[in-house]
Formats: C-alpha cells, structure tokens, sequence
C-alpha cells in the first residue's frame, strides 16, 4: 500500500500586508479540489486564524481534519520554552471552545522543532507531529526548516533525537517520550531525488516533473503539502504560478497519484491505523 499524507498550512501570508488573510478567506479554492477528488486532508492552522475565522473553520472541519499550526506562526528556536507552552495552551483552549475536542496533530512553524517541543505536545494531548523535514536536495539545503536527515516513513521518535526512530516496545505502550500518549512523528517525506512534494516546488517545477520522478521510484510514504496562499493569486517571491494556475496543477497531481496507486489519509487516520497496527 501507498500512502499520501495530504495537508495545508493555513496561515496569515506576511508577504502580503494589505491582505494577509486572502488566502484563508479563499481557502476553498484548494478545498474544493480535495472535495472533486474526494480526498481527506488535515489543515494545520494557527491560533490567529481560528480567532479570525471561528466560522470558516468550523466549515472546513465538517470535511477535514483541524490540526494545530501554533498559536502565532513563530519560529519556535527564536521563542523561549514558556512561551512555547503559552501558545500551545492558548491553541488548545480555543480549539477546544470551539469544537469540544482536543486537536490531535501538530506542526511546527517553517518546519522548525527540537527535542523540547515534544513533552509539551505530549502534555496538552497531541498525539502526532507532522514537522520534520526528513530530506532536501543536497543542491539546496537554505530552507531553515531542514535540520538534518530523519526516518521518510512514520515513526514513534527517539526521547533523545527526534529525528530517529525508537524501536523499543515500551515506545508504543507508554509514548515515545515517557509520558502517557503514544506520539508518533509523520514527516513531510519527499518524492524522489529529495525533491519535496509541497505547494512551492509544485508551482516552480510543474506537474511534468513531477510524475516524471515518481515514474522512477513510487515511496511507500509521501507527505504533500502546501499553504493557505497557494490558492490565491499574489505578487513577489515565490509567486510563480499561483491561483488557478497551481489550482490546475493541484488537481492533475491529486489524480495522478490516485492512478498510480496511492492512497490518501489526513494525519488522525495515519496515527490510528499505526497505532492499532502496533498494538
């Protein structure tokens, strides 16, 4: 079985300042892509969109998974544990006010974690990470995101280096990390070559490319994923082919990977068949 993980980052676009959330606004551009090819997703939004689009949320939530994105889209290196926690905590009540429940998946900002950030998700209920960046072309390695090589298949991670795997037993009947849930890391993993599957390389390369790449090599995991403002016609860096045009590409890529075998599941639905599968 081939598995695609198949999520968005929904976030205030900072490049945009007159309207930082066109793309939230707009999310249903992309979403009415997923609904056409009847795949599950998971939205990892921020705690600023939740507080700025209660109801949208709650509409996007009928269909797909609502993760956590954090409260503020901080880079969690450049912020200090409490306030770490701060954000986690404030995420978790505001979602829980809205929707009664928990949020079970997390990712971290630009991609950017570290052995701290774990306990504190394990502490508020988590029960998945969706942040690490397990590859990068080795041509370009500036994304900060990128913090060496990890696992490109789901794993439950090492208490002393996330970016390994644990494979003693007590990892899935304790929780990776010594605490009472068992979270497990799902990483964005690449196509071929360490070529990510994201929004922004998907805009640049074309949906050619792309199925040139998995015609070489099909992994049994790929993570795919892009932001909230991909769907959105915008100006600047990184604008090429945005709005219909990456809509277009989007959808050729969602029905390409369904005719070469693969298989989508939002992040909740990956945890539960590993963890049944563990147990």
């Amino acid at each position: 079985m081939k598995i695609c993980f198949l999520s968005i980052d929904v976030e205030k676009h900072e490049n945009q300042k007159n309207q930082p959330f066109e793309g939230v606004d707009n999310l249903d551009n992309i979403l009415n892509i997923f609904r056409k090819n009847n795949v599950p997703a998971t939205l990892f939004v921020t705690g600023e969109v939740l507080e700025y689009a209660p109801d949208l949320v709650k509409k996007w939530a009928k269909d797909f998974e609502i993760g956590c994105h954090n409260y503020f889209h901080n880079q969690l290196n450049k912020i200090d544990l409490m306030e770490r926690e701060r954000q986690v905590k404030n995420f978790v009540n505001l979602y829980k006010n809205i929707f009664g429940v928990l949020p079970k998946g997390f990712r971290a900002p630009r991609n950017i974690i570290d052995n701290q950030q774990f306990p504190i998700l394990e502490r508020y209920g988590f029960v998945y990470d969706s942040s690490v960046f397990p590859r990068y072309p080795w041509t370009i390695m500036a994304y900060s995101g990128y913090l060496g090589r990890a696992p490109i298949v789901p794993y439950f991670p090492s208490e002393k280096n996330y970016k390994r795997r644990c494979l003693a037993p007590a990892c899935r009947q304790a929780g990776a990390l010594g605490i009472n849930n068992t979270l497990i890391e799902l990483p964005e993993s690449p196509a071929s070559f360490s070529i990510p599957m994201v929004g922004t390389w998907l805009r640049r390369l074309g949906v050619k490319f792309f199925k040139f790449i998995f015609k070489l090599k099909k992994p049994s995991f790929v993570s795919f994923s892009m932001h909230s403002w991909d769907g959105v016609k915008f100006d600047g860096k990184s604008s090429k082919n945005s709005g219909k045009d990456f809509l277009k590409q989007l959808d050729g890529m969602i029905k390409f990977l369904k005719e070469i075998g693969y298989e989508f599941r939002s992040g909740e639905q990956i945890y539960e068949e590993m963890t049944n599968y563990s147990n």
